[in-house]
């Protein structure tokens, strides 16, 4: 009597999905579908690289460093913000830094203030504050560690935490040098924060809930919130309080609608803001429809395209030299 085989119970079904048999496509890349698609991505590349290229080389961009600027009694202001004492910071630093324009700026010119080495990235730092508080619930200050949200008095610090507690303040004041005696122009600071970040995570505390009342400004600032254009809607402090991802950032400051003349300017420096290393700058620039003066996308369009030019053609050398006949290709089916 014949021996009954033992049903196994992972044995999968007899369908052909479950055994793998369904029909399928199976592309053979021969060198007439891999060439020209090298070929075909070098020619749409190249085009688009250099249209960025021309388009970043028209945006007009001056940067401008003054870290290490001095007053007109040639203090250093970086040595003396260093100085945290009570005495020092309540010295004011002037300083000058002065440009020229060798051509006529005619759109928009954006006012940036850049600095470097400051990780705003930190996982502490982006930690380091409170949402209900900066919506308007000024008492509530968890979630503020490590920085000191406190004061020995027990008043909270509105607004709490290391993001806000770092703000940059400085401010700056630009002079038309070509006219006589150095006539001020005007800015737009209005409308520099992302009007999301106004609308959705800013708000001032109503009057019925006691407003800023019973509360303390941050350790390093000059005065209470209460006193800033828009409070804790204040644009400044929304710029600020949207951290950046990496340690060198520019954040917007003024907009100069009419452009800026071909000529000679000074910006006047209110220096406040100390750091202990790193740089700061002032960046003015103009923008296109690709953004900022930016060549790195042109340049990554560029080396792509030429990369698959360069391919293609190698390819297509070495399909000449030791390439297949069709009949040999179909032998492989």
């Amino acid at each position: 009597m014949a021996a009954v085989s033992p049903t196994l119970p992972n044995k999968p079904g007899g369908s052909r999905f479950k055994q793998q048999t369904l029909p399928a496509w199976k592309p053979v890349f021969t060198a007439n579908c891999v060439i020209p698609v090298f070929l075909i991505f070098g020619v749409i590349f190249i085009p688009v690289g250099v249209v960025l290229l021309l388009e970043s080389n028209k945006i007009s961009e001056m940067t401008l460093d003054y870290t290490n600027c001095t007053s007109s009694d040639f203090t250093s202001c970086t040595e003396l913000r260093r100085d945290r004492s009570v005495q020092a910071m309540a010295q004011p630093c002037m300083c000058n830094v002065e440009f020229e324009l060798t051509e006529d700026w005619t759109s928009t010119v954006y006012v940036y203030y850049r600095l470097t080495e400051f990780y705003q990235n930190h996982r502490r730092y982006l930690k380091s504050l409170n949402q209900e508080q900066l919506l308007g619930d000024v008492h509530t200050t968890s979630s503020c560690i490590p920085n000191a949200f406190k004061t020995a008095a027990g008043r909270p610090i509105v607004p709490c935490g290391m993001i806000s507690n770092s703000r940059f303040n400085d401010s700056f004041t630009l002079l038309n040098n070509s006219i006589t005696n150095s006539t001020e122009m005007l800015w737009q600071r209005d409308n520099i924060a992302w009007t999301e970040d106004i609308k959705y995570k800013f708000a001032n505390p109503t009057a019925e809930s006691g407003g800023f009342a019973g509360t303390h400004r941050p350790t390093y600032w000059q005065q209470n919130v209460s006193l800033l254009p828009g409070m804790l809607q204040n644009e400044d402090l929304a710029v600020w309080m949207r951290t950046a991802a990496l340690p060198k950032f520019r954040k917007l400051y003024a907009r100069i609608p009419g452009g800026l003349k071909r000529g000679n300017y000074t910006i006047q420096v209110q220096y406040n803001y100390p750091i202990k290393r790193g740089d700061k700058n002032i960046v003015l620039s103009t923008v296109g429809w690709i953004g900022g003066k930016n060549a790195f996308l042109a340049i990554a369009y560029l080396a792509v395209g030429g990369l698959s030019i360069l391919g293609g053609c190698l390819l297509l050398v070495i399909y000449a030299m030791y390439g297949k006949k069709k009949q040999d290709v179909s032998k492989m089916h």
